[in-house]
């Protein structure tokens, strides 16, 4: 229902546009012609008359006939297109407000539906871990518990991500500049993702390195490294490794996160970064993507001064960079 009426707005909107270009294009075509038919016949009337200046030949009555009626035509062509153009500018306004009440009213009910899940799936998570510790709980009942905790965790981690988006939405969403060790954020990262590449059956290999200073929010560093090595694991094939590197630089640092798996195609690759976008809707459900991880990491880290940059071959595998400036700018 929520869909025929957004589509109903745009097929209305799109509409009410086509007619306003239409009507542009009448009132020019109208007015343009109207006072060109005025002027020529009032010329052709006077030189009928000879009705020439004083001494004026045939020759410059043309002329200046012709001089006087570019003039006109400029000026009344420019007053139209002003008049049009200011018409115009208030009737797409008018236009265009359904779309963007309708757009304001879908960020309120995710920003508010977001933070309204927030309890319940903390309360549920708790839950679970306070009967997860019980000792007499049956194995069965055990690993239930286990895969409900799995979801509750990935759904918390939806819920966060639609937040963020939120806020991000409302220009709230404020970003520290702290001195950081991008080096050990990808240690630390990938050492939280080790089970989750273990029951997956993939290796993460780290590369040895030294600091990796950088600045930024040391938050959505985070996120952005957890979100880059998770999918890494997701589209590798079991056996496979994922490897993660650091480089250091004077100007930018950078880690980037190699795997082997099947790769992007390049009419994907373009849309690796737009919201909600997922490749291959049925592995993303499957496996509980939200589609808004690489958006807010490339928000995040070109707001910080660096970048994320996918490079990928169908078929060898996807290395992505991720990038922070050493200093502040």
């Amino acid at each position: 229902m929520a869909r025929s009426s957004a589509s109903d707005v745009f097929a209305r909107a799109r509409m009410r546009l086509a007619v306003l270009f239409a009507a542009i294009v009448i009132v020019l075509v109208v007015v343009s012609g109207v006072f060109m038919y005025l002027t020529v016949r009032s010329d052709i009337r006077s030189a009928a008359r000879r009705s020439f200046a004083a001494g004026e030949t045939e020759h410059a009555f043309v002329s200046r006939s012709l001089g006087t009626l570019r003039w006109r035509l400029v000026v009344i062509d420019g007053a139209i297109v002003l008049a049009v153009g200011i018409g115009g500018l208030f009737y797409a306004r008018s236009t265009l407000r359904p779309i963007r009440d309708n757009v304001a009213a879908q960020k309120r009910f995710i920003a508010d539906a977001s933070h309204d899940l927030r309890t319940p799936l903390a309360i549920m998570m708790a839950d679970f871990e306070v009967t997860l510790r019980d000792p007499a709980l049956g194995d069965e009942a055990r690993v239930v518990l286990e895969s409900g905790l799995e979801e509750v965790d990935r759904m918390t981690g939806m819920v966060e991500d639609l937040l963020t988006l939120s806020r991000i939405d409302a220009h709230q969403e404020e970003l520290a500049r702290d001195r950081l060790d991008l080096a050990a954020l990808a240690a630390e990262t990938t050492a939280k993702l080790q089970a989750f590449a273990g029951k997956a059956g993939v290796r993460l290999e780290v590369g040895a390195a030294g600091e990796a200073p950088v600045v930024g929010d040391g938050g959505h560093v985070r996120r952005a490294l957890f979100n880059v090595i998770r999918n890494a694991v997701e589209h590798s094939p079991r056996g496979s490794s994922v490897e993660i590197t650091a480089l250091a630089g004077a100007e930018v640092s950078q880690i980037t996160v190699t795997d082997h798996g099947e790769g992007i195609p390049a009419t994907e690759l373009a849309h690796v970064f737009d919201r909600f976008y997922r490749g291959d809707p049925t592995r993303s459900h499957a496996q509980g993507g939200s589609g808004l991880g690489l958006a807010i990491a490339r928000w995040a880290l070109r707001r910080m001064g660096g970048d994320v940059v996918v490079e990928s071959v169908v078929g060898s595998g996807t290395k992505v960079t991720v990038s922070l400036p050493t200093r502040a700018a």
